[in-house]
């Protein structure tokens, strides 16, 4: 596929890096900015150019006559538009995805179609931040969670920890222990590296696992893994951004949350929007203040101003003070590496990865409903329709034993009208199902399409 990308900022050069692994992709990339340009060159076979994205002479340098999709990311909301409307327009770009943050834009459902703005989709990466980092909240012990049909099925990650009912054991007595619970473990990662989920596998200590459940299961499942931690309560949020403003919207109703923001303006806006989360003007860094106001009977300390190093140090100040949990939100891949090794930080949640996600389902060939890039781009989990009136396919009517899945995919569940069903070896494919499948090894992705080849046009 032929892939056109506005924009080689952060969220530009995570698409081109993580796109750019598939060797059926041509990346090419435009930017006004020659650093940025020459470092992704340096490290990725992509075509750059540079020039502003939204100059017809810069398309046309880039060849988007022959692009198959356009991503435009500038930081401009107004150049991303008029970008995708020349694409359609102009060059008849056959799909075409923006990042859009101004609310005022986003508010008007009819200004994204072909009769206004052509925009197929549009991609908020403030918004998937703040849905993610909800679910984390709702879900204490959960590294990550991806919701699937909906919210029917969710994906969980985990770290499994000694002394928990299932450490050490095989996974087959999971359903020992949980009888009533429909969910199935559908990868392990054991010191980076991903191993079988058979029922024999035995769980240790450290394991990455990922399962798949209903809502409502989760916590019974996060159980035999590891011990819960507290519900979260008292929350304090460092950065009053988009994002902060969003979770302390929908926090305050049910915790008691603080915002410690440092720009005075900022402050007195945020303020006017909230009802019950108390907004205090100061440096998340500063000790005094972390102190007086309780770090240590935090539950939960989340730093997500626009600085990874901010981000970074106060979110180890803030352990180092007594706060139960951390959580940074890291950008660069230098101090989301400084921030993986520290003890002072819980959780790193990257925004590159959780928008790339957010776009993936977009790329992949067929009627794909959502998909999810894993483990920094190495795996991937996505959901299929499964329709009947396409071409031959080599699914419908067999046992998922009888699916030649190359290796390391695994049929998670499906969904089948509003019902979840675990995959098993003897479980039949029926026409209109929802399949989940977990990719280990996202260098796969292509045999799957070919795989579902009535589904992926």
């Amino acid at each position: 596929m032929k892939i056109l990308i506005l924009g080689a900022g952060q969220v530009g050069a995570s698409l081109a890096r993580y796109l750019s692994k598939d060797a059926e992709n041509e990346i090419t990339i435009i930017d006004s900015d020659e650093s940025n340009l020459s470092d992704i060159a340096r490290h990725l076979d992509v075509k750059t150019v540079c020039g502003y994205a939204s100059y017809p002479n810069i398309l046309e340098q880039a060849e988007i006559r022959s692009m198959d999709m356009m991503i435009a990311v500038t930081k401009s909301d107004e150049g991303n538009m008029l970008a995708c409307q020349m694409a359609h327009t102009l060059y008849n770009v056959g799909k075409k995805i923006a990042r859009i943050r101004t609310a005022e834009y986003l508010h008007h459902d009819k200004l994204f179609s072909n009769q206004a703005i052509p925009i197929d989709f549009v991609i908020t990466p403030e918004v998937l931040v703040t849905d993610y980092i909800k679910r984390i909240v709702e879900q204490p012990g959960a590294e990550q969670i991806f919701e699937f049909d909906n919210g029917l099925m969710q994906l969980v990650e985990t770290k499994a920890y000694e002394g928990t009912p299932i450490v050490g054991r095989p996974i087959k007595e999971l359903h020992e222990h949980l009888p009533k619970t429909h969910m199935r473990i559908v990868a392990i990662y054991r010191d980076g590296e991903a191993i079988p989920a058979y029922g024999d596998t035995v769980i240790k200590d450290g394991d990455r696992v990922y399962f798949v459940t209903k809502k409502k299961s989760i916590s019974k499942v996060l159980k035999e893994f590891r011990r819960l931690d507290r519900p979260y309560q008292n929350i304090i949020i460092a950065g009053g951004g988009l994002i902060g403003l969003s979770l302390a919207k929908f926090l305050e109703k049910n915790h008691r949350v603080r915002i410690i923001e440092l720009n005075k303006q900022r402050v007195k806006e945020i303020a006017d929007e909230l009802e019950d989360t108390i907004v205090l003007r100061g440096n998340a860094s500063d000790q005094d203040l972390l102190i007086e106001e309780g770090i240590e009977n935090t539950d939960l300390f989340l730093a997500l101003t626009d600085s990874d190093e901010i981000n970074v140090i106060v979110s180890i100040l803030a352990k180092r003070l007594g706060a139960h949990k951390t959580v940074a939100l890291v950008k660069r891949n230098v101090y989301r590496d400084l921030a993986t090794q520290s003890d002072g930080v819980d959780m790193v949640i990257s925004p590159d990865q959780i928008t790339t996600s957010g776009i993936l389902s977009h790329i992949r060939k067929g009627d794909t409903m959502m998909a999810h890039s894993l483990r920094q781009g190495k795996a991937e989990a996505i959901e299929v329709i499964i329709h009947g009136d396409k071409h031959h396919s080599d699914v419908i009517g067999k046992s998922i034993e009888k699916i030649k899945l190359p290796k390391g995919a695994v049929v998670a569940s499906i969904v089948r009208g509003n019902k979840v069903i675990m995959a098993s070896r003897t479980l039949v494919i029926e026409e209109g199902d929802h399949v989940l499948l977990v990719l280990s090894d996202v260098s796969k992705i292509h045999q799957v399409e070919e795989l579902f080849e009535g589904y992926f046009d």
